[in-house]
């Protein structure tokens, strides 16, 4: 087994650290790995996401390198962890990246929207107040295109990739008034907004992204690009948005069709080819900028679980409110 091939651990496997080992649960299926100090393999094993070769994960987790093949080759023969059929080329043409893009893209969106959030909400298992909550703390974050898209344009040297960005942006910056539009009909006045502030890793994404733009515009355009629905995903977004209705829009208020009104826009804007239109401005990009560029989306993946689980935390709560400058943060009510 080639060191220069980049694993990927299962997106479905759960790690923990257990009896001076790294526990790995897979379906109904248990592996331990053991042999070196527990906390670097399980950084190792965090680290396989296929984005990074056999060396580099051995560097950053400080674990030989023999060992880390050793576990490559292990999980590899168990079905815990996939390695791809050939190593990256040095440079990937726009269209090579876009497809290898999407090909991750589909194997995170599957691992996140298995989320219980996503799950509860698409099952109308989830209170009325998650639902609102997931609502609002979404209006917070398209109204960040304010705040994010600027910056991309702002640090894009690139003039055809800045093209892209000021198209995208002159499409995108008012589409904060579908959520307002849903808001109002959930009850959640101008004046409520007013007085709201978003949770921290509502932030965090909007944080994550200006960081993006700020480092390379290739980190923005490939993290845009996951958050752009493509294809399936939006057979997938209409079907959601179907499950929502039928669970949390009893009472006649129509509150999710101008959620879905926005995907319906976004489509017919053409928007899940924006990351396409980036790349091939750019042209050939060299692979160690590339896989920046996808860990930097990977990394958005994370956050945006993070996100999922901060809203279930803080609006599952029994008479959960939206934050404001008298609400104690994920306030446990007695």
């Amino acid at each position: 087994m080639e060191p220069h091939y980049t694993p990927i651990l299962l997106p479905d496997t759960v790690m923990c650290l257990a009896d001076g080992a790294v526990e790995i649960t897979l379906g109904d299926h248990i592996f331990e790995v053991s042999g070196y100090k527990p906390s670097s393999l399980h950084h190792a094993l965090s680290l396989m996401n296929g984005l990074l070769d056999v060396p580099a994960i051995a560097a950053l987790s400080q674990v030989p390198k023999l060992v880390v093949s050793q576990v490559v080759k292990e999980l590899h023969a168990v079905g815990a962890l996939s390695i791809p059929s050939r190593s990256l080329p040095e440079y990937f043409e726009p269209q090579q990246f876009a497809l290898l893009c999407r090909k991750r893209f589909a194997v995170w969106k599957r691992h996140l929207f298995s989320h219980p959030l996503w799950i509860g909400l698409s099952d109308g298992t989830l209170s009325h107040e998650v639902f609102v909550g997931w609502v609002l703390e979404t209006w917070f974050f398209i109204d960040g295109v304010l705040d994010r898209l600027p910056m991309a344009i702002a640090h894009t040297e690139h003039r055809g990739m800045r093209q892209v960005f000021m198209k995208h942006f002159a499409e995108e910056w008012d589409h904060a008034h579908f959520f307002t539009r849903a808001l109002d009909r959930l009850g959640i006045s101008a004046a409520d907004r007013a007085v709201t502030r978003s949770l921290p890793s509502t932030r965090a994404i909007q944080d994550w992204l200006r960081n993006a733009a700020r480092r390379d515009p290739l980190r923005y355009a490939v993290c845009s690009g996951f958050l752009e629905s493509t294809g399936n995903d939006r057979a997938v977004a209409r079907e959601f948005f179907r499950n929502i209705t039928s669970h949390y829009d009893c009472n006649g208020n129509h509150a999710v069709q101008p959620l879905a009104d926005h995907v319906s826009l976004d489509e017919d804007y053409g928007h899940g080819h924006s990351l396409d239109n980036a790349l091939i401005a750019l042209g050939s990009i060299q692979r160690t900028r590339a896989s920046a560029a996808l860990q930097s989306a990977y990394g958005l993946v994370e956050t945006l679980e993070m996100w999922s689980t901060d809203i279930l935390t803080h609006y599952g709560v029994p008479g959960a409110k939206p934050l404001d400058e008298c609400n104690a943060y994920r306030r446990r009510i007695p």
